[in-house]
Parts: C-alpha cells; structure tokens; sequence
C-alpha cells in the first residue's frame, strides 16, 4: 500500500440510510471503484456488520482491486479500497 492515495472517503450510516430510505452503499462504492486508477483508494466507513460483510464479498469479483480491513474506527468499520493495475 506503499504510494497510495486515497482520492475519497465514503461513509454509510445504517441509522441515515434507514430512515431516509437510501440505497444499499454497495451500488454507490462500486462507482466509486470504477474511476480508480493505479495506486489510488478510497476509505470506507459502514456501521452495519452485514454491510461490511456485502463489501467483503463483491470486491473480489470486481476485480484488480484489493482491501485492507482497518478494524473498528470510531464505531464504523473501516476498509481502503485501492486498484492495483489498470482496468482495460
């Protein structure tokens, strides 16, 4: 993770997306995916295990992209989500 930036962070609150009957964050976090380039990541917050867990699983089929998982931070959990080559 040696010369990452991370270009953006989004952060999902479960409390929020309920209430205001928002979409599941997995849609809005693969667009962000998309438009990263080499060496760039984004940090995630989620406060909802099932969430984290959704995001755990969709990255491996999108493909060049890889994850760190960095614990809980401030009670969300946080992952950077970064691209390790070029997407054709």
């Amino acid at each position: 993770m040696e010369g990452l930036t991370i270009i953006n962070t989004l952060k999902f609150d479960k409390n929020d997306s309920c209430e205001m009957g928002l979409r599941h964050p997995i849609y809005t976090l693969l667009d962000e995916v998309k438009k990263l380039r080499v060496n760039e990541g984004i940090r995630v917050l989620v406060n909802d295990y099932d969430w984290l867990l959704v995001i755990k699983s969709v990255l491996p089929l999108v493909g060049d992209v890889k994850y760190e998982d960095h614990g809980v931070v401030d009670s969300f959990y946080e992952l950077v989500i970064y691209r390790v080559t070029n997407t054709q």
